[in-house]
């Protein structure tokens, strides 16, 4: 099959020389013919002659024909060869006389396999069926033409057929022995080598004629493959020349072990039903599910491959899509809708009693909430900005405006330190216009907490922040018009939907400060609209980040005291708590200790997330009152802390975080018009690969920039969180890469209304069963 399809590539080449004007229209019809009759025994073998004469009887008046016709017939002609390569170069559904296995059959059942085998797999995600068949190869080998001894080239991996003409053994040492076998194609010698394997002699005794595919190497003038895959063949006929795939191992599982299990499971692809709409795949020219599954595990051809692969990307995100959208609709059940009175005179008063000045891009996504707030249908929008781009200020004037309108707001944090740091800072900023704000944390005491929750149900608190403590059953509201949700990414939708029942209709508010591009930020926050803060306050001067080996530490050690005799503060960070046996890492508990004894004239603080609520607030207050100089900490300050103060922040083992969390870790300096830096730390023999990560996030203090770096090195299931958020580790689609096919399907499914669809919904558990957020959304 690979000569048909270089004579299709062949003839698509030809007509993109024409559209570049390297060839003229006289040329098209012989170059079409000295085609066809170069590979005459090709086209007969495979039946394609009659297609051939048809093609050529098209293209031979071209240059008779007036431009525009010769311009039209020219696209056809492309379309047609589309044709060709769907009808010549992709396997067709076949009935198939395997018995028919259930998909969720476990895989120790299927030959090969075994307990201990499945076992093995299970480390590739493989337990059962449905699993082994979307395990996608990690590559290709094209085995279809043979090449000969005397053609082959040094460092090309090819298929050699010959026959073996003599054998001899070398013992280099105890441990090693090499078996040469010298095998004749009747064009030259090649010696194929095997290190330690001596049962091989058992397979390729003399005159046996023997299939290789390996590396070709020149050693001294000799031809020589190492260990190659080798097939025995009775003759020259019984070859199976075609393309093998290259599945990704584990430890125990070999290439010949893991393509015998998949030759046992392969012919269930032909019982699977479609579960795409038909439409779709007419809509975006793709292969239905038997040819797309054929095309990665059994290809016909490489288009075949290619053509699997793209549709592999269209079905993986349009199953990502219909959840999500199906989420929105979910969420719509619960939303009746209704319009509120805002005049903005409250706001009006707030934002010019501030001591500074509003960013444009603050005041826009303030007029965009504001409007939302104002229609029938219910606010659900995304607020999404950079760390210390001003998300705070917009929030607080969302509560202001929906205050004046006469409704209640509620905001949830992810942890108990940012929820008492964001009450004691909002509660004096919004009881200026008299907003009753109270508290609701998971150690708020059990008197107290009845106090609040009898306040908030009566309408005399209004304003609660917290964390998921105000979302237990038994918090209940007067009048609930505005949930605003601190760090999207934390919380998933499910959590979303617990407070959106204890309101008749409240207008959502999501915030998170890991920044995503805005098309990215559409399509995976597909239930949501997005405002984006992509402008920094006034007077903030970018954080310095300095990458540096922990050889460098004494003169960081200097650098922070210059610092601190400035009445500033610093952080230092670390990826473990304590001491750990399996992680040669220094820690947070070991280091306080340290650096007590290198800062002994200033207050070491010590913060990490064993510590009691109780003791990481106290903690946090002493630092923010600035009696704590240094902090040791683990990432438990991520988020939020707001220390004006603090112009020095050195994270060791720099390379134990993501980019975006170095991002994020960052921001805890800077936030005042002082020069603040962020020294990296790691061991001077990292790879050049981390290295150069690391490089990348130095250069960069713009959060947009820095979270497509991540994601890049990432991928999107951990630059999330597949838990928090239900974005899976995709298997084909790439989301930064593949924008293009990502919005074709968004705008598919909302216009095309196919949710609710029961054989979707299914795909969708079995495709995302380890995201459980995305799951129990549908």
């Amino acid at each position: 099959m690979k000569h048909v399809e270089e004579i299709i590539e062949s003839m698509e080449y030809i007509i993109t020389l024409k559209e570049k004007n390297m060839k003229n229209w006289e040329e098209i019809f012989p170059s079409f013919n000295s085609l066809a009759r170069e590979s005459y025994k090709e086209l007969k073998k495979f039946n394609m002659i009659e297609d051939m004469k048809k093609i050529l009887s098209y293209v031979k008046p071209l240059n008779m024909l007036p431009p525009e016709r010769q311009t039209k017939r020219l696209h056809n002609l492309k379309t047609s060869l589309i044709d060709l390569k769907n009808k010549y170069l992709i396997s067709q559904t076949t009935n198939i006389k395997e018995n028919k296995l259930n998909l969720f059959t476990d895989i120790k059942y299927i030959k090969h396999v075994g307990t201990k085998r499945s076992n093995l797999l299970k480390n590739l995600n493989i337990e059962n069926i449905y699993d082994a068949l979307y395990t996608a190869p990690r590559d290709w080998e094209d085995r279809r033409k043979v090449k000969t001894i005397y053609n082959i080239s040094d460092g090309e991996t090819a298929l050699i057929v010959g026959k073996v003409a003599n054998m001899d053994e070398v013992n280099i040492n105890k441990g090693l022995k090499i078996i040469n076998f010298s095998i004749n194609d009747g064009t030259g010698i090649m010696t194929i080598s095997f290190f330690n394997q001596d049962y091989i002699k058992n397979y390729l005794k003399k005159d046996t004629i023997c299939a290789f595919y390996g590396k070709a190497e020149y050693n001294f003038g000799q031809k020589q493959m190492k260990s190659p895959d080798f097939q025995i063949l009775e003759n020259k006929n019984n070859l199976q020349n075609k393309i093998i795939p290259i599945y990704p191992l584990t430890s125990g599982i070999s290439q010949n072990i893991m393509r015998k299990i998949m030759k046992q499971i392969n012919p269930q692809i032909y019982y699977l039903e479609e579960f795409l709409p038909d439409k779709f795949i007419k809509t975006f020219n793709l292969l239905n599910i038997n040819q797309r599954l054929t095309g990665i595990h059994e290809p016909k051809s490489s288009y075949h491959i290619k053509k699997s692969l793209i549709t592999f990307k269209y079905e993986e995100i349009f199953l990502f899509e219909y959840a999500i959208l199906n989420s929105k609709k979910k969420i719509k059940k619960h939303l009746k809708g209704y319009s509120k009175n805002i005049n903005g005179e409250l706001s009006k008063i707030y934002i010019n009693n501030l001591n500074f000045k509003l960013t444009n891009a603050q005041k826009r996504a303030h007029i965009e909430i504001r409007e939302d707030m104002k229609k029938e249908s219910p606010m659900n929008r995304l607020l999404q900005g950079d760390v210390g781009s001003g998300k705070t200020a917009v929030a607080e004037i969302s509560i202001i405006d929906n205050f004046e309108a006469g409704f209640q707001s509620a905001l949830m944090v992810p942890t108990s330190v940012l929820a008492k740091q964001q009450y004691q800072k909002i509660k004096l900023n919004l009881e200026k216009i008299n907003i009753k704000t109270e508290l609701l944390i998971g150690e708020t005491k059990e008197k107290e907490k009845k106090e609040i929750k009898d306040k908030l149900k009566n309408g005399e608190i209004d304003l609660i922040i917290g964390t998921h403590a105000i979302i237990q059953n038994d918090v209940e509201f007067k009048k609930l018009g505005l949930i605003i949700i601190d760090e999207q990414h934390r919380f998933g939708v499910n959590q979303r939907l617990s407070l959106i029942q204890k309101g008749s209709s409240p207008d959502i508010l999501v915030m998170t400060a890991t920044p995503i591009p805005r098309t990215l930020a559409l399509t995976l926050y597909g239930d949501l609209d997005v405002s984006i803060i992509d402008e920094m306050p006034s007077g903030r001067k970018k954080v310095k980040t300095i990458l540096n080996s922990d050889n460098n530490l004494k003169n960081i050690y200097d650098f922070i005291k210059d610092e601190l005799k400035k009445e500033n503060q610093a952080f230092f960070i670390y990826p473990l708590i304590e001491e750990s046996e399996a992680i040669d890492l220094k820690n947070a508990k070991d280091m306080h200790e340290q650096i007590s004894k290198i800062f002994s004239d200033y207050n070491v603080g010590l913060l990490h997330g064993k510590m009691k609520s109780v003791e990481k607030n106290e903690i946090m207050e002493k630092f923010s009152k600035k009696e704590i100089n240094i902090l040791v900490s683990t990432t438990v300050i991520e988020v939020g802390v707001d220390i004006p103060d603090a112009t020095v922040m050195v994270i060791e083992h720099a390379d134990r975080f993501g980019l975006s969390q170095l991002h994020q870790l960052r921001g805890r300096v800077g936030r005042s018009n002082k020069q603040s830096y962020c020294f990296l730390t790691t061991s001077s023999n990292i790879s050049k690969e981390t290295k150069t990560k690391l490089t990348q996030f130095s250069a960069n203090n713009d959060g947009f920039k820095v979270s497509e770096i991540d994601l890049k090195w990432r991928g999107p299931g951990k630059f999330f969180g597949t838990q928090q958020h239900g974005i899976p580790d995709f298997k084909f689609i790439d989301i930064t890469e593949d924008l293009k096919i990502i919005e074709e399907v968004k705008k598919y499914i909302e216009q095309d209304n196919i949710l609710d669809d029961k054989k979707i919904i299914q795909e969708i558990k079995m495709r995302f069963k380890n995201s459980t957020e995305l799951i129990k959304a549908i």
